[in-house]
């Protein structure tokens, strides 16, 4: 996902040690995570075979669909997952009740809850996600499994619950006994380390006077994006940690901010016409900030610089740009820094924010359609077969198909669901007829499933997440372990056929139903960005600000549709291009906020055409406007004379960047001309 630029990290060595075995690679915090979960599965079988329950088999599965590569992560999914099975459980009931002897009716109508489900899933993304997909598939645990036994649905439902609850709770308690925050502390470590690269990446562009390369920008925007989710996962692992995540969001954002700041710096470095000993001082003054815990102690230097020079009526509109943007940059390091503490301490941060990304709806409607389609197909061959074990085919590719629409390649779980399938036969094999007839107390039971849990987390570990969860459910699935185990060969060879059926079904329906196309993913990005910079256009009362996270999710999913392929001349241009429009719709938002505050302070003949003549994209006549506010500044006190510089500054940045995307926004129709007519598109 990441571009062959990014920034080369410098991890610590408790965060990334592993241990190599041969080729095998052995990541840190395998071992916890596997015997947390080996102890959380011991506990939750001996409840459930003590209990009796009728559903006790799934207890494996459903811890195994709960493991994540960290503790907070299983703790989120958690949460959601309870919420997931009781509305399932209850749409369930609804759904036998009106169908319970039109067995066509009954998957048609299921088929469309279901991508429903997905379609929201894939816009809501992570572990709320995943509460979703569960609500859906829980149905088909419930009503598809016994579509023929109607009157049962409702013990079904009873015993499926308990059983969920059951794994979630004691899941949630062995936690709790291993609580090390992990999560908490590979967020804080991950932050600290982007804010050091943030920080090279400033100096760099200071000490080089010209902008950073838009592909650096992409790839550390793809770098800092899955923080976003890591926040989620944090936040149920200690008790201050709602605090410790509004502190968290507060940095990340600023993160962000530092990379369009860092841009905009080193765009006005490149710009300028000559040297100036007044951008040199200001230079010092934010290389000194950055570095700094306490960013905000410059601001006031700043500022001084700004007036020194106005009333030395030195300040040009390139330097008062320069000026302008280090004061915001230390203002974002402020932010950074304080953000940072709060994550750090558990306190509130100065400034609570929220994180949007992008939303491909369009995606989430085509994910919705596989998924519908999938099940509708696949539901439809289990009637016509008339096998009763066709239901576990229906259940499977539900799950992993739907698991596999919300992930990033869905082609992923398709591919997983392939590979994995015969170490699932053969495990299920090696178990049920060599270790379990062999095997006549829990405590050698219980051990033995461990190998299977270990990889499970290990695939998860190493990064390959749907081998991992795939190999896990299923294999516990099929070795089916039960209160009283009993062999019989025929059903494990039926249960084994109707599971290599269900994973060719999982293939090839992520492969062949609504596919995936790189191309257009691309595109959709593009025209959204397009989009935001149209919006900000026509929003001359600023109800919407800025939003860092939004633009920066767009060009992280952007380089991840590049498929992992080298970074060409072609697509840096494209990186660049759409980095600038993104800046430029900044530029603007700011533009229209700068001239809000500077309303009272500038010749309303002034203000009045600079609010014609911004949503034109005039290059000619913005610079122009940017030069009038800059004089008007002159000639105030010192208490109004900085709003104008600001409004100045921010036309001038709009006026350069919109210069240097001239022929793209040409062709997305964003420039408009005066004619004696007036302003026309």
């Amino acid at each position: 996902m990441k571009m062959s630029t990014a920034a080369i990290q410098n991890p610590t060595e408790r965060e990334h040690r592993s241990y190599h075995l041969g080729l095998a690679q052995w990541p840190a915090g395998t071992t916890t995570l596997a015997f947390e979960i080996w102890v959380a599965l011991a506990v939750s079988y001996y409840i459930a075979f003590a209990l009796e329950l009728n559903a006790a088999a799934s207890v494996g599965t459903g811890l195994l669909i709960l493991v994540g590569p960290t503790q907070g992560m299983i703790l989120s999914k958690a949460i959601y997952r309870i919420a997931g099975t009781l509305f399932g459980a209850v749409f369930a009931i609804i759904l036998t009740s009106l169908f319970s002897q039109d067995r066509t009716m009954l998957i048609a109508v299921f088929a469309v809850y279901m991508a429903c489900l997905v379609a929201i899933a894939t816009l809501l993304r992570d572990f709320r996600a995943y509460g979703c997909i569960l609500a859906g598939y829980t149905v088909a645990l419930i009503s598809i499994v016994d579509v023929d036994a109607p009157t049962a649905t409702f013990m079904a439902m009873l015993d499926r619950v308990a059983v969920i609850l059951l794994a979630v709770l004691v899941l949630a308690f062995v936690s709790a006994i291993f609580a090390i925050a992990e999560s908490t502390r590979s967020l804080q470590s991950k932050l600290r380390l982007a804010t050091k690269d943030i920080v090279a990446m400033a100096l760099a562009a200071l000490d080089q006077r010209v902008p950073p390369d838009p592909s650096q920008c992409v790839a550390m925007s793809a770098r800092l994006m899955p923080l976003r989710s890591e926040i989620g996962f944090a936040t149920p692992e200690l008790l201050d940690g709602w605090a410790r995540a509004k502190g968290a969001r507060s940095a990340l954002l600023g993160l962000f901010e530092a990379i369009s700041a860092i841009q905009a710096v080193g765009l006005g470095l490149r710009n300028m016409s000559a040297a100036s000993s007044t951008v040199d001082r200001a230079i010092s003054l934010m290389r000194a900030a950055i570095v700094a815990q306490r960013p905000e102690k410059r601001l006031a230097d700043i500022e001084a610089l700004m007036q020194q020079a106005m009333e030395a009526g030195e300040l040009s509109i390139d330097e008062a740009y320069v000026l302008d943007r280090c004061k915001f940059m230390i203002e974002v390091f402020r932010d950074i820094r304080d953000g940072l503490l709060s994550s750090r301490v558990g306190r509130l941060p100065r400034r609570s924010v929220s994180l949007p990304v992008h939303q491909d709806y369009i995606a989430a409607v085509l994910n919705a359609l596989r998924v519908g389609l999938t099940v509708g197909i696949v539901g439809l061959l289990a009637v016509l077969s008339g096998l009763p074990g066709a239901n576990l085919m229906i259940i499977g590719t539900i799950v992993f198909v739907s698991l596999g629409s919300v992930l990033h390649d869905p082609l992923a779980m398709g591919r997983a669901a392939l590979l994995m399938t015969p170490a699932v036969i053969i495990t299920g094999t090696i178990y049920d007829f060599l270790i379990f007839p062999n095997i006549s107390d829990y405590p050698l039971f219980i051990i033995s499933l461990a190998p299977v849990v270990a990889i499970a987390c290990w695939l998860i570990k190493i990064g390959k997440g749907p081998m991992g969860i795939f190999y896990g459910v299923q294999s516990i699935s099929l070795i089916s372990p039960a209160n009283v185990q009993t062999l019989d060969p025929t059903t494990f060879v039926d249960t084994a056929a109707f599971l290599v059926a269900g994973s060719v079904c999982i293939f090839f329906s992520l492969l062949l139903i609504v596919p995936v196309d790189p191309a257009l993913l691309r595109l959709r990005l593009a025209l959204a960005v397009g989009r935001t910079l149209r919006r900000a256009l026509a929003d001359e009362n600023s109800l919407n600000q800025p939003r860092a996270s939004l633009h920066y999710d767009r060009l992280s999913q952007f380089s991840s549709w590049q498929n992992g392929e080298p970074v060409t001349p072609a697509r840096r241009n494209v990186m660049k291009r759409l980095s600038d429009l993104g800046n430029l719709s900044f530029a603007v938002r700011r533009s229209w906020m700068a001239l809000d505050q500077a309303r009272i302070a500038v010749d309303p003949a002034i203000d009045a055409k600079a609010r014609q003549i911004l949503p034109t994209l005039s290059a000619v006549e913005i610079l122009d406007l940017s030069r009038a506010y800059l004089a008007a500044a002159a000639g105030l006190d010192r208490s109004k004379r900085l709003d104008l510089v600001h409004a100045a500054a921010a036309l001038y940045g709009t006026a350069v960047l919109t210069t240097s995307e001239m022929r793209l926004l040409g062709h997305l129709k964003l420039l408009r001309y005066h004619s004696q007519g007036g302003l026309k598109p």
